[in-house]
């Protein structure tokens, strides 16, 4: 082969392997150009703080029901009213022990939660005061009644010694709810049937406090 020709290969051997080093570096240097762009790009903020309100303090801003009843929200307050009469159902039960003593049960029929205060007020025939209740028997706590739920509270009608006076036979009941205070009858008073339509009461009976099981009722 002329040596004219295999100067002129060799030459354009070395242009071609020059050009392919250029465009590596080239290639390269973009490389380098993108990868610090796109460290840039990713960078991000430092995490500022957000300013976050108090669960608590939300719900208290929101305030509880109309009712006085927390919704379903968590941590919401709960505040129970007293029972109202015209929401309890109240029956009574004779006991055969202790002798001559009734059992009042008073149902929650309401929606919501209802305390049970003091002594129910009792009141037979047209009685002008209601039967006393008896401080001994108030319990540690305030009887709350949640919806469908029942309170109990023991009556006696008459000394089973006879020594009581102005002994009679009655045939009507009726039975208040007292307040917070002890006082009145919320929702007014409802009448209770007697067992077996009469019972005879003399002038030492009286009534237990509210209780929340009704052993504790009759224990008196």
């Amino acid at each position: 082969m002329p040596r004219n020709a295999t100067a002129r290969r060799a030459h354009s051997r070395t242009l071609r392997i020059a050009a392919a080093g250029l465009t590596a570096v080239a290639a390269l240097a973009l490389t380098a150009c993108g990868s610090q762009d796109d460290a840039d790009a990713l960078q991000t903020r430092p995490a500022e703080p957000v300013a976050s309100e108090p669960l608590a303090a939300r719900y208290a801003a929101a305030g509880d029901g109309a009712d006085g009843i927390g919704g379903s929200r968590p941590g919401a307050h709960v505040r129970h009213h007293a029972c109202d009469a015209a929401k309890t159902r109240v029956v009574a039960k004779p006991l055969a022990r202790p002798v001559n003593h009734l059992l009042l049960e008073a149902t929650n029929t309401s929606g919501s939660p209802c305390d049970l205060y003091a002594a129910p007020h009792l009141r037979f025939d047209d009685a002008q005061s209601p039967i006393p209740d008896l401080p001994d028997s108030k319990p540690q706590a305030v009887v709350t009644l949640a919806p469908g739920a029942s309170g109990y509270a023991a009556v006696l009608t008459s000394s089973a010694d006879g020594s009581g006076r102005h002994g009679r036979k009655v045939t009507s009941l009726s039975v208040g709810l007292p307040g917070r205070d002890g006082k009145g009858s919320i929702g007014g008073a409802g009448k209770v049937a007697l067992p077996g339509g009469s019972v005879y009461v003399d002038d030492s009976a009286w009534v237990t406090y509210w209780q929340s099981d009704p052993s504790d009722a009759a224990a008196w």
